[in-house]
């Protein structure tokens, strides 16, 4: 009997080896199935020793020893480095910033497009040349060239002001979708979440579950920077590692949380700032950044400075719950109206905020931080050439009139097309050629006298020289006046005999204020390629040491099928020994 008992024990020796190899090849079939899976984290079965007979205890004295009992799979665990991780994930999110910025900024350059022959140096430059040969001849087909030119540089100044315009708005649209991306990629996230917790529970390893989890955090972490608090069960605590003012998120505001699916923010996308009867702005924003439904819209009247509005529209992301909500940084819902005119408040019917209380989402990393910091490049690249018009505007007409106050001014050369024959709030998307001298060019005033008719083409001379006076053309604000930027600069020239423009030492030259603006377009634009390009080859190396760790290598799965597959055959042949022995031992009673 203690024979047929030892040969049972071997036997289940031998089913627990077989049972154990059996395992791991399945793990090993599984890695291989999904060598080329995106996101994917190769897998390992645990082995370890069942509980041996002859455990020592005080009425049991071990003889020649524990006696084993075989093998077990353990757990079957993914190979992964939390600290890769990390770092590829900040570095996702630098190289979502340059990325942002690198595509719109050499949309920008292209619109500004100095590289051709229609840019607005070179045309600047011909509308100075086309003045300087109406001072030598000034008949009407001179006068025509400095009409047609003037028009044709003020026509490539409101097609890059529109250009540049278009370009912001579409900035924004990528916002908004990149709104609706994120916070899809969080509720996923967030219910992925809860289904690993409920695998752990059960006492199995969810480790399909935890990639599918950590490639959406990966892609997360490109959108801007992200933190995750470990939790029990394998469940994780997702919350924004960076935000410029407004609530600090890693305080109390989380996206996902193991222990609560409510108590967590979303972003919501304002869609139109706009003023209104009252001095107030109108604010509308989508609930969660969902625009294919006004059932989403909801509308806050703001009391907003010039710096918040400009905050507000170059950012466009607001703190928002569950529901997609404004909330305050207490969390509560800011009060608004929805499409339908009622006014938004807490479920429970709680106080709401108030409008001053909205909280601006802005990321110090990611593609996030990328769309709404190249929007301020942009609002700044249109200021400057609102400056670079108005400079234009106000020292042409000044020479041409012999007035520095522009409501003397009975002739324009330049005016304000929105508002025809006024130079009041000119800008490079509103600055055009007065239409009295396009239709009629005999009006432009050449000569010394701006009344008496005379053409002896001194007048055209000192605008022509307009090209090497130096203005104050960066201190041009929103509401300069042709006065403000003359004070104290316009006065007789002695030589011509007529009030024209004198330098100012802090000033630039036109062209050299717009070269100055488009070098520094060029060094920023260059800037964010070769950030892109060095952070690429980074990024490359991390992945690679990432990939090194936990992707699925074939050879070595092979190497591993063969090892498991040997080992499964060494106990199907114990087994038939054993068959083998006890045949012999219970047959050979019989004789």
């Amino acid at each position: 009997m203690n024979e047929m008992s030892g040969l049972y024990s071997t036997l289940n020796v031998a089913v627990r080896g077989m049972t154990a190899q059996q395992k791991a090849l399945d793990v090993t079939s599984h890695n291989i199935a999904n060598a080329g899976t995106e996101g994917y984290s190769r897998q390992r079965a645990t082995m370890e020793t069942t509980r041996p007979f002859g455990m020592p205890s005080m009425n049991n004295a071990i003889g020649a020893g524990q006696l084993g009992t075989g093998v077990q799979v353990s757990s079957i665990t993914r190979i992964r480095d939390s600290y890769l991780d990390y770092q590829v994930r900040t570095e996702n999110g630098t190289m979502g910033l340059y990325e942002g910025r690198e595509k719109f900024l050499t949309e920008v350059e292209s619109i500004f497009n100095e590289v051709s022959d229609t840019g607005v140096s070179s045309m600047l430059g011909e509308v100075f040349n086309s003045w300087s040969s109406l001072s030598t001849s000034q008949n009407s087909n001179t006068r025509t060239v400095v009409a047609q030119k003037s028009k044709a540089l003020t026509d490539q100044l409101n097609s890059t002001y529109n250009l540049l315009s278009k370009l912001k708005e579409n900035c924004q649209q990528v916002i908004q979708k990149d709104v609706v991306d994120v916070n899809g990629m969080i509720d996923q996230i967030d219910e992925l979440n809860q289904q690993v917790r409920a695998v752990k529970i059960g006492g199995n390893e969810p480790n399909d579950l935890m990639d599918k989890r950590d490639l959406l955090v990966d892609q997360l972490s490109t959108k801007f920077g992200i933190s995750i608090d470990k939790k029990a069960l394998a469940g994780e605590d997702l919350k924004a590692t960076d935000n410029v003012g407004g609530p600090v998120p890693g305080d109390d505001l989380y996206f996902v949380r193991s222990d609560s699916k409510d108590d967590v923010s979303r972003f919501s996308y304002v869609s139109k700032i706009e003023k209104n009867t009252a001095g107030k702005y109108d604010v509308t924003y989508y609930k969660n950044g969902d625009i294919s439904s006004d059932k989403n819209k909801v509308t806050i009247t703001m009391d907003l400075t010039d710096t918040q509005y400009t905050d507000l529209d170059q950012n466009r992301v607001l703190w928002a719950d569950k529901e997609g909500y404004a909330i305050d940084k207490d969390k509560n819902r800011i009060a608004g109206t929805d499409s339908k005119g009622a006014v938004t408040t807490i479920t429970d019917g709680s106080v709401v905020a108030t409008e001053t209380d909205y909280q601006i989402f802005k990321p110090i990393t990611g593609e996030l931080n990328g769309y709404m910091s190249v929007q301020a490049d942009i609002d700044k690249y249109i200021g400057e050439l609102n400056n670079l018009a108005k400079a234009i505007a106000f020292s042409v007409n000044a020479v041409h009139s012999g007035e520095s106050d522009a409501t003397n001014d009975t002739l324009k050369f330049f005016v304000n097309s929105d508002v025809g024959g006024l130079e009041d709030k000119i800008t490079a998307g509103n600055i055009s050629v007065n239409k009295k001298i396009l239709d009629d060019v005999m009006l432009i005033n050449v000569g010394v006298g701006v009344t008496t008719g005379t053409s002896d083409g001194k007048r055209a001379l000192a605008i022509s020289q307009l090209r090497d006076v130096k203005l104050e053309i960066q201190s041009i604000g929103e509401v300069t006046t042709r006065d403000d930027l003359l004070t104290n600069r316009f006065s007789v020239d002695t030589t011509l005999g007529f009030n024209t423009v004198k330098s100012s030492s802090n000033g630039m030259t036109i062209s050299g204020y717009f070269t100055d603006t488009v070098t520094r377009l060029a060094d920023q634009t260059q800037y964010a390629k070769k950030t892109v390009k060095n952070h690429t080859t980074l990024l490359a190396g991390l992945n690679e040491s990432r990939t090194s760790i936990s992707s699925v290598s074939l050879d070595e799965e092979m190497a591993n099928m063969i090892q498991f597959q040997h080992a499964y055959q060494a106990n199907a042949k114990i087994i038939s020994t054993v068959d083998e022995l006890l045949d012999l031992v219970i047959n050979g009673l019989k004789k």
